[in-house]
Parts: structure tokens; sequence; C-alpha cells
């Protein structure tokens, strides 16, 4: 009987060429997601501190009026908070660009490292200088208007 020679069986398994190839492709697929899951978070960290900013100087002027006392916002440039007398309204991620102008004779004014920025008054007024939140060179300024008391914003570029 004329068997047919048996030949042995191929192993299981990747050859070492092929795991590389596999690792490559995996390294290459993950350089890609992670620069882009890098910049939605940086984003998401922005656009989450000028939502914060926006409600927290809103919840002050309310505060005021119903307190029937004046809020002093004060921005801390060492810490990147904002404040309003011992309570913190936000602390903005140190990668922001914060830009600022102070309030003329508020209170704390001359109190080391501390910026008062708006006062806004029980009676629905309000004062201030501007607070921009910037991110690669774009952001939001926030200001308040003196006679309504409101805050307001605005888009605005580095430069400006």
């Amino acid at each position: 009987m004329n068997r047919p020679i048996a030949r042995p069986a191929r192993a299981a398994g990747f050859t070492l060429l092929e795991l590389i190839v596999v690792l490559a492709v995996a390294a290459i697929a993950v350089s890609v997601v992670g620069g882009g899951a890098q910049a939605y978070l940086e984003r998401a960290r922005y656009q989450k501190a000028v939502r914060d900013v926006t409600s927290q100087l809103k919840h002050a002027r309310a505060v005021s009026i119903d307190q029937g006392q004046p809020v002093v916002v004060t921005y801390q440039p060492q810490l990147h908070r904002l404040s309003a007398g011992d309570l913190t309204l936000v602390d903005l991620p140190p990668a922001l660009e914060v830009r600022w102008t102070r309030v003329a004779g508020a209170p704390g004014a001359g109190t080391s490292g501390v910026e008062p920025i708006f006062v806004f008054s029980p009676d629905g007024y309000a004062r201030g200088g501007d607070l921009a939140v910037l991110r690669a060179g774009r952001g939001v300024q926030f200001g308040v208007n003196w006679l309504l008391g409101t805050v307001e914003s605005a888009t605005v570029t580095g430069g400006a």
C-alpha cells in the first residue's frame, strides 16, 4: 500500500513578522487617537471654564441683590482663582490665559495678590473692569453693564 507521506502540521500561532506589523499598526492608531483626545480634553476644559465663569458671575449678582450687600468679585492670578470674599467661584485651569482689568476704587484693591474685577450692588447696578479667558489666542471677555448690572460676554482674539 502506498501510503502518503505524512507532513508535520504547521505550528499554530503568529510569526514574529506578523506580530511586529500588528504592533506597529496599533502604535500608529494610539498616537492618532491620543493626540485627538488631548485636544478634545483641552477644549472641554476651556468650555467648562467659560460656562462656570458665566454662571458664577450671575450668581454673585443674585447673592448681592438677595443679601442686600455689595459683592466684590476678585481674581487671584497666582492661584488662577475667581472669588467673592472667602468663597471660591471658579478655579481656572492653569493652561488657559487670563487677562483682566481691575475695577478702580473697589474694596481690597490694595491687597497683595488679589485683583478686584467686578462689584455687584444690592440695588442691581454693577461696575467693573473686564476678565478675558483665552485658549490658543481666542476666547471670551466678560464685563458688566453698569446700569443693568448684567454680565455680558463677547468673543475676543488674543490681540484684543
